[in-house]
């Protein structure tokens, strides 16, 4: 049997938390000061693992970058400092200077600034980024989900799998390179919406291994199941339109991950204040589906239920 995230954090990490509540039993991505109001979540990206070109950081600053953002705004906090650990090999200043420029334009863009960090000579390039955020009052974990929420997704979802079928060379998508290219480089985060999330959200994560994956780990912590339905789920006009050209399963897209839209439950009294929060923030937003009592994840297709048994539904950390 392949050691998984799942079976590390179960059997070897969750015992050394020595049940401190702020660690939330390690059931969600961040740890919570209730007493300060800090969020604080931390992320670890490998070249040719989690980003391709090493050797240029404006292919890959923003997407990792975002990607640890991405965890404290589903939160509904607003991040305020961040710590940065670099692993390299060779460099020189010209490479520094581009991490520089982009990590610069990132802090600017988020309202956030560099706290610390380390730096350490690695054979290949290793980053690692910690973020504190604030919270209101308290974040929203995956574990607040009720029997017949609804399930919402911001955005779309698999431009930025197609962006990796592009970058790995697997496909050519013509005109719409570019597209693909920018959804894949650089995640587009709900932040306007995501500050609001205190007001109706009831559980909250952000899509990041793939939808069925990370909807499973919400229920896991909400204990409790959910009927998605397949022709609700999100997807842009160009990866429809990609989809059909080039014989790509819809599935794989939107299974994939590396999406960082927010994946929240509301309850279905929330509804009219959703869409007006939508419209305000400008944020594109999808009711997929609904919690159930039964601990099952039902993809429904028409009169169909797909089964997922044997199907890759997203993302599995293997070691």
């Amino acid at each position: 049997m392949k050691i998984t995230e799942k079976i590390i954090i179960d059997n070897y990490l969750r015992p050394l938390t020595f049940k401190n509540k702020e660690s939330l039993n390690l059931l969600d991505d961040v740890y919570f000061d209730k007493k300060k109001k800090i969020v604080f979540s931390t992320d670890t990206f490998i070249e040719g693992k989690h980003f391709l070109y090493a050797s240029k950081p404006e292919k890959f600053v923003k997407k990792i970058f975002r990607a640890t953002i991405s965890d404290i705004l589903c939160k509904g906090a607003k991040p305020t400092v961040y710590f940065l650990s670099l692993g390299i090999n060779k460099t020189n200043k010209k490479w520094l200077q581009k991490l520089k420029k982009e990590l610069y334009k990132e802090s600017k863009k988020f309202g956030i600034f560099l706290g610390g960090g380390d730096t350490v000579n690695s054979k290949n390039t290793t980053i690692t980024i910690s973020v504190i955020g604030k919270v209101k009052k308290s974040p929203i974990l995956r574990s607040g989900a009720k029997v017949n929420d609804d399930i919402y997704i911001t955005g779309n979802l698999g431009d930025s799998y197609l962006g990796l079928l592009l970058n790995l060379k697997k496909k050519n998508f013509n005109n719409l390179n570019n597209y693909f290219n920018k959804q894949y480089c650089t995640p587009n985060l709900p932040l306007k919406f995501s500050q609001k999330l205190d007001i109706f959200a009831s559980s909250s994560m952000d899509i990041s291994d793939g939808l069925i994956v990370d909807l499973q780990n919400l229920c896991r912590s909400s204990s409790c199941g959910a009927n998605i339905f397949f022709d609700k789920i999100p997807l842009s006009n160009n990866a429809r339109k990609v989809s059909f050209n080039n014989k790509i399963k819809k599935s794989d897209i939107f299974l994939s991950g590396d999406d960082y839209q927010l994946l929240f439950t509301s309850q279905t009294k929330n509804r009219d204040l959703i869409k007006r929060i939508s419209k305000t923030t400008k944020t594109k937003i999808t009711c997929v589906g609904k919690i159930i009592h039964k601990k099952i994840i039902n993809l429904h297709k028409g009169d169909k239920i797909i089964d997922l048994n044997g199907v890759k539904n997203g993302y599995i950390h293997t070691f």
